[in-house]
């Protein structure tokens, strides 16, 4: 085999109709590199019977078409958050290591690849709540236009989300006060308005990175879906 190559094995099963099908199968170390966790990791979820793997002479074989992908359980440390922003932004992570590159790298194709995108991210990025507001119809628009405001989740175009009667953004936390004050903002059950808070002035456009975080804090199928093609524009 050359050097650098990934190791690949096949197992072979009858479907229900009698039909041989290949399932190709991965080492430990292929299987810990794709999903952006340590081999040890790995051996432990097999030990423990979590993850699916047979033993062929000295080592485990594991199908590829399981992946191993529990939403983590905290969030990552800032530092790491903020290199996970950057990658999916399109930037180079700065001030970090070798392996915690490879780790970021991991992340990346964790959530390229999963079903679940969205709660997977909100889970990793922890940030202020967001607020939710109310202003006037008639004022929304002058709102939506003010430039201490950068339109993101549902209402940046990138989106591709229609929510006519609406608006999502980011603004910098010393602006909300005046921007209650001047809009009459006031909290909502009914919100037409949803502003996230940041300790600077937004940059605009938002990077992606961002705007992947505002639209995971949604539950719905829209946000969910728009998360995993723009995942899948960037990486390509």
């Amino acid at each position: 085999m050359q050097a650098g190559s990934r190791s690949r094995w096949a197992l072979h099963i009858y479907s229900d109709v009698g039909m041989l099908v290949r399932m190709p199968e991965e080492s430990v170390s292929d299987f810990a590199e794709r999903e952006g966790v340590s081999p040890r990791r790995v051996r432990a979820l097999i030990e423990r019977g979590i993850l699916p793997a047979r033993r062929v002479g000295g080592q485990w074989l594991i199908d590829q078409a399981h992946a191993h992908r529990p939403a983590p359980s905290r969030p990552l440390s800032e530092r790491m958050q903020a290199g996970l922003l950057a990658l999916l932004s399109g930037d180079q992570p700065q001030g970090l290591s070798a392996s915690e590159h490879a780790r970021l790298r991991g992340y990346r194709n964790t959530l390229v690849h999963s079903s679940e995108p969205d709660r997977i991210l909100a889970a990793w990025v922890r940030e202020k709540a967001v607020l939710k507001l109310r202003v006037a119809p008639s004022d929304l628009t002058d709102l939506a236009d003010d430039r201490r405001l950068v339109r993101s989740g549902f209402s940046d175009p990138r989106a591709e989300i229609a929510a006519a009667g609406e608006l999502e953004a980011r603004v910098a936390q010393a602006d909300i006060d005046p921007l209650r004050r001047e809009y009459l903002l006031r909290p909502s059950d009914q919100p037409n308005v949803r502003l996230h808070l940041m300790d600077h002035v937004p940059p605009s456009p938002l990077p992606l990175g961002l705007l992947l975080v505002d639209l995971a804090r949604h539950d719905g199928v829209r946000e969910r879906s728009r998360i995993a093609e723009l995942l899948r524009g960037a990486a390509a």
